[in-house]
């Protein structure tokens, strides 16, 4: 005897929401991100923030910070003006306040001084991090970090202020559900954004209270993006910055593919493998270790289809398509 029509229907429903509920997403929710960036040494955190806008324009975002662990003094006012750029010039934007790492930028003061920005000073990255992580229902928020981990280790460190009585491991606990990662090597290896900040880097990884998913440095090292860029128009500050940067010669799509995962969770099976559980080790000399074990919360990703296939997904975001 076959089923009723409308149950099966019902079932269909329920195997699709069950289906989105494994991919971190509810039809309908709108997923809550955050960026932290260290928008300086490297065109690719220009070419994450004009992907993370991508995703955003199709609705059911809301980039609810950006925050910025370089101490470069131009950075605060590039990312606004990215931002003001791409339609959202009321984002705010933190800064990493205290002991810092800083490099001199091909791209970030030529950008600042390419249009006037909205925020040329930024807020103080832990007081917005604990300012509106505290409104938010619980384990709601997505932090997708392309950068050093200072401004999260400040903030795992933070004390109980006038936003919330909560210490900030335990806000953190409380508030964020996902915490994407570009940083690290793996199995095994050493990479720029844990060792430029390895004391940083250390503690996060050992103390992050919630899930972590790892996008390593041989994840997009091969995947070659940006010489596109030269096609649009010439004042969009996305197109300077990789031009200063090296002249649209292109640059791997390390941040580019955090943020994907991290914005785009109904399309995660699609683009990415996933391996763990397990244990990231994170060393004082800025290395990691990968270990298996089934009690671990740390992931780390790997693709699900062709670099060349990925890649042209990346650019067609960074070109507005």
């Amino acid at each position: 005897m076959k089923a009723p029509v409308f149950c099966r229907i019902g079932f269909l429903i329920t195997v699709f929401c069950l289906l989105l509920a494994a991919n971190g997403a509810t039809a309908g929710e709108t997923l809550q991100i955050i960026l932290d960036t260290d928008i300086s040494s490297d065109a690719d955190d220009a070419g994450a923030v004009a992907v993370l806008h991508g995703l955003a324009a199709r609705g059911n975002i809301e980039i609810l910070a950006m925050m910025v662990s370089s101490g470069d003094p131009y950075s605060v006012s590039c990312l606004s003006i990215l931002n003001s750029y791409f339609g959202r010039p009321e984002i705010p934007i933190g800064k990493v306040s205290g002991r810092s790492v800083r490099h001199d930028s091909a791209y970030t003061q030529a950008v600042a001084l390419s249009a006037k920005a909205l925020d040329q000073t930024g807020q103080d990255a832990v007081a917005l991090y604990r300012r509106l992580l505290a409104p938010q229902p619980d384990q709601s928020v997505t932090i997708v970090s392309v950068g050093y981990l200072t401004n999260l280790n400040n903030l795992l460190r933070s004390g109980t202020d006038e936003y919330s009585a909560l210490n900030g491991k335990e806000l953190v606990g409380r508030k964020v559900k996902l915490l994407v990662c570009m940083g690290g090597k793996y199995p095994a290896g050493r990479e720029w954004n844990f060792y430029q900040d390895a004391r940083s880097s250390r503690y996060v990884v050992d103390q992050w209270p919630t899930r972590i998913v790892f996008a390593g440095f041989e994840l997009g090292k091969d995947i070659i993006t940006g010489k596109r860029l030269k096609e649009l128009a010439e004042n969009n500050p996305l197109r300077l910055s990789y031009q200063l940067h090296n002249a649209f010669l292109g640059r791997p799509s390390w941040d580019q593919l955090a943020v994907l995962y991290a914005a785009e969770p109904a399309a995660r099976d699609e683009n990415f493998v996933l391996f763990g559980p397990g244990f990231n080790i994170a060393r004082k000399d800025g290395s990691n270790q990968w270990e298996n074990d089934s009690r671990g919360n740390h992931f780390y990703l790997g693709l699900g289809q062709s670099a060349q296939r990925v890649g042209e997904r990346i650019d067609n975001l960074m070109m507005g398509k």
